[in-house]
């Protein structure tokens, strides 16, 4: 596949087929990740990727923390306040235009849908795998260290497209690493970044259909001597 037609494929997959995906597909996609650039050569990211009887056990794990409202413990907070411009564009771009295609006028039960598709995410939309992506703590306070998990987040994500799976990049997934950290017997001095559940894609299910809307270049690209 040519890696322009990957970068435009490549959606967020909220609805995941049950069929696991085979390990030498994932060592495949390993394979590749390898390559990811990150400064100095340092390749500061690790792997944990979870199928079978431990990816269940995460499931049923998550299920539970959400369904009783623990609050998130992200060792990676997400800002709190971000520029109005911003939510504003949340609220358009994905809110918004996620409800109109999925929840079309006329939709029954409109609300009880919306809390069984968050239940879902809980679920990690039915995946079979998920990767969780961690680091040494030190890289947290260093910008390029958070750019190079970024960089090898998207290479998983992109080389997945190559192989026929689909995958949804989650903060869910890490917002009880002490919880991972039980479970995957992973030292404090590593600190969780994000999730990506990963399998493959349910392609008849409306949430994988929804139109993407990206904003106008002018808004973001600002040309120089050129």
């Amino acid at each position: 596949m040519e890696l322009f037609e990957a970068i435009r494929r490549r959606r967020s997959i909220r609805a995941f087929k049950p069929d696991p995906v085979p390990r030498q597909v994932l060592e495949d996609i390993v394979e590749v990740c390898q390559w990811a650039p990150s400064p100095g050569n340092m390749q500061p990211w690790e792997f944990a990727i979870l199928g079978g009887d431990v990816m269940e056990q995460f499931r049923k794990m998550l299920v539970e923390k959400t369904e009783a409202k623990i609050p998130s413990e992200l060792e990676f907070p997400s800002p709190l306040n971000v520029p109005e411009k911003y939510n504003q564009r949340r609220t358009i771009y994905y809110r918004e235009n996620f409800d109109r295609y999925v929840y079309p006028p006329g939709t029954e039960k409109v609300e009880e849908k919306k809390k069984e598709h968050f239940a879902r995410g809980a679920r990690l939309f039915d995946a079979p795998n998920a990767v969780l992506i961690y680091t040494d703590r030190a890289f947290l306070n260093i910008p390029w260290g958070i750019i190079s998990l970024g960089m090898i987040a998207q290479t998983f994500c992109l080389a997945a497209v190559d192989r026929g799976l689909g995958t949804c990049v989650m903060g869910r997934l890490v917002d009880w690493p002490n919880m991972l950290r039980e479970i995957l017997k992973i030292d404090q001095s590593k600190a969780f970044v994000c999730g990506i559940a990963v399998g493959y894609p349910d392609t008849g299910s409306p949430v994988n259909n929804v139109p993407r809307i990206r904003i106008p270049q002018e808004e973001w690209v600002h040309w120089y001597g050129l």
